[in-house]
């Protein structure tokens, strides 16, 4: 088949198979002749079996393309369902049509995004994945914006305008272009875009947005994406469960899990199961209730999790949420179906007993628990433990401590700070640190807040010495001291009235970079104050007023009060 061309009198002949295309002169076309010339090149390439650069040069115009030139041309394709000619053809001449117009010496502009979208949709129905990728990919480089909203739009609306002749091969390929691009926020934006729409991506391109969600360590998003595909009923394979669980892995709360899941069920179960139930939990830890039981129920349907598993998440869901009443229900609805009683469960109720100060109720559930042979484990222990120095029960506290650790279990740091906090307002200081190096022999790192404890408990009982030896301890395990910190030292030495090693310590706030507070400041006037040193107290009020703070109003009144006097005695001196 052979093309013609002539160029005479400013217009362009090709000849193509016998049948002769006219088309309009270049220079001052109207609206209403570009869209001929667009329907007459979209015909050329619709009929033509190959066209090449050559061929296009001489049957298209040489001069400067219209403004939206290319995107007519690719629309009127991509909108044309053609019976005659092969779709793969059409698409290959019009990506032709698309790299030549681009590169053309006589091409002004760049190709606008919508002759980017028009034509990527053209190639996917012809099945051109690799081709739609590639200009896919290209087309997010150069026009893609965060948030990705106005690029979504575009491609959604191209698919749109492409009317009958369009599939959602295309919608499904820029999930896929996006998590290629490693760019998983924007292909979770466009997951959910698209299922707003009611195209729902397919599992493989959800498990794409899951590999590059889990290569660049972004689990949220990960996390986010095994959400949305569960909801919108497109379940796991064994590549998702893959993923899954290599987020898990990374991010350090696989054994954790796995060891939960057995917990409950009394036996391991399969990475399916592990993964369904870590996505459920960080759902229910997140708040959102309804939406962790509608999930759960989905995948329960499907049998990718079992019943007592299910029902024992319900009932963690609804302590959570401190709804004690419909957790009780949900445990005898457990024993009416069937299902096994664990040591999850009860657990549970436990906590909640605790955390509303009603121990004597969790005592019942652990003698209950412990009737019918179910074993209490850390988190049992914690909680009765935690819940018993809440209320002063010290002593039944600290033998379910003492049971906790013969058994070879090691409390968290919540539940170390409570018992510690208990003891140090009490004034049982010392009893508070042997504790601390008992648990820290079992394994127990101290954050911060144990710390703090610690020295707010020696400024109770006036023991300077402890502070100076925790902040040493502090300093010594590397951990990153705040104003916070400093703030409870300088008051833990006021209240031992060592003022001198407190104002020691606001110069090493200072010798840190650190900000001192106006709390810090107050408390040093106060306790210079108590003790009688007014010229003290005003010099540091002078300090506070050259960092622009200013005590609070007690503290000033009080400041007030000690220099009027102070004032008589030095009159009577004089």
């Amino acid at each position: 088949m052979a093309v013609n061309a002539a160029k005479s009198g400013g217009r362009v002949v090709a000849r193509h198979g016998g049948a002769l295309f006219r088309l309009a002169p270049v220079s001052g076309l109207s609206t209403s002749t570009a869209a001929m010339t667009a329907q007459r090149i979209s015909h050329y390439l619709a009929h033509h079996p190959r066209a090449t650069w050559e061929a296009l040069s001489a049957a298209v115009p040489a001069a400067p393309l219209p403004h939206g030139h290319v995107d007519a041309v690719i629309l009127s394709l991509a909108a044309k369902n053609s019976h005659t000619s092969s779709p793969e053809l059409v698409a290959r001449n019009a990506l032709t049509f698309f790299y030549w117009s681009a590169s053309s010496s006589s091409s002004s502009q760049s190709h606008s995004l919508r002759s980017y979208c028009l034509l990527v949709h053209l190639l996917s129905r012809a099945a051109l994945i690799r081709d739609a990728s590639v200009l896919l990919q290209s087309a997010i480089a150069k026009h893609s914006s965060s948030p990705a909203s106005p690029f979504l739009d575009a491609f959604f609306a191209a698919y749109e305008d492409s009317g009958t002749a369009a599939t959602t091969r295309g919608l499904h390929l820029l999930v896929h272009a996006y998590a290629r691009a490693r760019l998983p926020e924007e292909a979770l934006d466009a997951c959910h875009y698209l299922s707003q729409r009611g195209v729902v991506p397919s599992l493989a391109a959800f498990n794409a947005v899951l590999h590059a969600a889990q290569r660049s360590g972004r689990f949220g998003v990960a996390w986010e994406v095994f959400e949305l595909m569960t909801l919108k009923r497109v379940y796991a394979n064994q590549s998702t469960v893959e993923l899954v669980i290599g987020v898990l892995s990374r991010s350090g709360a696989l054994a954790r899990m796995a060891a939960l899941v057995e917990r409950i069920h009394g036996k391991k179960c399969a990475p399916g199961v592990v993964a369904h139930v870590a996505l459920t939990l960080r759902i229910f830890e997140e708040g959102r209730t309804e939406q962790g039981i509608l999930l759960l129920r989905r995948i329960l349907q499907r049998n990718m999790v079992f019943d007592d598993i299910a029902y024992s998440l319900i009932v963690h869901a609804h302590c959570l949420a401190g709804d004690l009443k419909s957790a009780c229900e949900q445990r005898d609805d457990m024993v009416r179906r069937g299902c096994r009683l664990n040591s999850f469960v009860y657990t549970c109720l436990i906590r909640v007993h605790c955390s509303e100060g009603n121990v004597d109720e969790a005592l019942q559930f652990l003698q209950e628990m412990l009737s019918i042979g179910l074993k209490p484990y850390d988190a049992t222990y914690s909680h009765l433990v935690a819940g018993c120095f809440r209320q002063g029960r010290m002593e039944e506290g600290s033998e379910y401590m003492g049971k906790m650790l013969h058994e070879g279990l090691v409390p968290d740091n919540g539940t170390c700070n409570e018992m510690l906090e208990a003891l140090c307002d009490s004034g049982e200081v010392s009893k508070a640190n042997e504790l601390l190096t008992a648990v820290m022999d079992k394994g127990v790192v101290p954050d911060q807040n144990t710390y703090l404890r610690l020295i707010n408990g020696y400024g109770k009982v006036g023991d300077a010495q402890g502070i100076i030896k925790i902040y040493h301890e502090m300093e010594h395990k590397g951990l990153n001291l705040g104003v916070d910190v400093f703030t409870s030292i300088i008051r833990g030495l006021c209240q031992c009235r060592n003022l001198k090693e407190a104002e020691k310590f606001l110069t090493v706030v200072q010798r840190k970079i650190l900000a001192p507070t106006s709390e810090m400041y107050d408390v040093l006037i106060s306790s210079n104050c108590e003790k009688g040193n007014t010229k003290k107290a005003l010099w540091l009020y002078d300090k506070m007023t050259e960092n622009d703070m200013a005590p609070s109003a007690d503290i000033f009144m009080m400041l007030v009060k000690r220099v009027i006097k102070a004032k008589p005695a030095c009159s009577s001196n004089c």
